[in-house]
């Protein structure tokens, strides 16, 4: 096996290569020793921002200040870039290094369709961004940080080298956190119930049917978590129209009974309008419902309960999703929690 050691000041002297260290020995080679823990690629963490990316207004994604690693090849930004994302569409933001171009640069392409080969093309998948008429509406975050390849030999770490309490949960970073409450933990109201519908051959299966021009209405009932740190418990309606090519808002309205342990329960009420999607519509046979926006963002504290009253008020002037029939899917739920 060839014996090699770097890096040498003397080019064809001993080790050092001639006329010099290039891209391919300096780069792919030397560079890739030192994260070979993450396969050749990834993000800097802790380096500026560390290329976040977030909506930056209309079609635009923004990525944030940092560094990446492609292959050996260093990424830089310390200026937020905008990327142009296509409309109605889902495409994903990647730094991609160009051996022909000699740069790496911020581009967005299909989903998936990121190439990793050493020496022509190497892309870092940063964040997956769908638009929906005009506007983001999902930012789901791809990135994968830089490691350096280090494993903890047996008895590397003895008792003795720990000091009392060093790790603990309140040590451990926050997560987010995210639960759903779809048609097995609904209950349809007494007064005005929304229906138990077969909505029929485009979809094969029973669904929460909620009416035009008149008033539909249900229950869910939760315990907030016992691991909530958040001051909040965010609340989502998932809901789609059935006829296709129709577009509109359905008019929500919501009542949250809340109490903690021994306690009387209180009402918070208020209405909402939320936007049917387009294609959402169009494509009613292949998908059930999408996140159509936030319900509530409620004040809560863990363990308290919730009986939230979910009615849709189609009679009213803001309910312009003349289609008919809405399904609604059910109630996403996000926190964060204490690790």
């Amino acid at each position: 096996m060839a014996e090699a050691s770097y890096l040498w000041d003397n080019p064809g002297t001993g080790d050092s290569p001639a006329p010099g260290y290039g891209n391919a020995l300096l780069c792919q080679v030397i560079f890739r020793m030192l994260y070979n823990g993450t396969l050749s690629q990834g993000v800097l963490l802790g380096w500026l921002n560390d290329l976040e990316v977030t909506d930056g207004g209309g079609l635009n994604a923004a990525v944030d200040t940092g560094a990446a690693f492609n292959y050996g090849v260093w990424y830089e930004n310390t200026s937020a870039v905008n990327v142009a994302i296509a409309n109605n569409a889902t495409e994903w933001v990647v730094v991609r290094a160009s051996w022909a171009a000699q740069t790496s640069r911020l581009v967005a392409i299909a989903p998936g369709a990121f190439t990793q080969t050493a020496g022509v093309t190497y892309d870092i998948p940063l964040a997956a961004v769908t638009t929906v008429a005009g506007v983001i509406t999902l930012v789901a975050d791809l990135r994968d940080y830089c490691v350096l390849s280090t494993d903890l030999r047996d008895y590397g770490v003895s008792t003795e080298m720990i000091a009392a309490d060093a790790a603990t949960i309140a040590k451990v970073a926050d997560q987010d956190r995210w639960f759903l409450r779809g048609a097995g933990a609904f209950a349809p109201d007494g007064t005005n119930p929304a229906t138990w519908t077969n909505i029929g051959m485009e979809r094969y299966r029973d669904e929460w049917t909620f009416v035009d021009a008149a008033t539909s209405a249900g229950w869910y009932t939760i315990r907030v978590p016992a691991d909530i740190t958040s001051a909040n418990l965010t609340i989502y309606l998932w809901y789609a129209g059935i006829t296709p090519y129709v577009t509109g808002d359905g008019r929500w309205t919501y009542s949250i009974w809340q109490a903690g342990s021994g306690g009387v329960a209180a009402n918070t009420a208020a209405a909402v309008t939320l936007i049917a999607d387009t294609n959402l519509a169009i494509y009613n046979g292949y998908l059930y419902a999408m996140r159509q926006g936030t319900l509530v963002a409620q004040p809560v504290t863990a363990g308290d309960v919730l009986h939230i009253q979910l009615a849709r008020t189609g009679a009213h002037g803001g309910d312009t999703y003349n289609g008919g029939t809405i399904i609604a899917a059910g109630l996403f739920f996000h926190y964060t929690a204490d690790s």
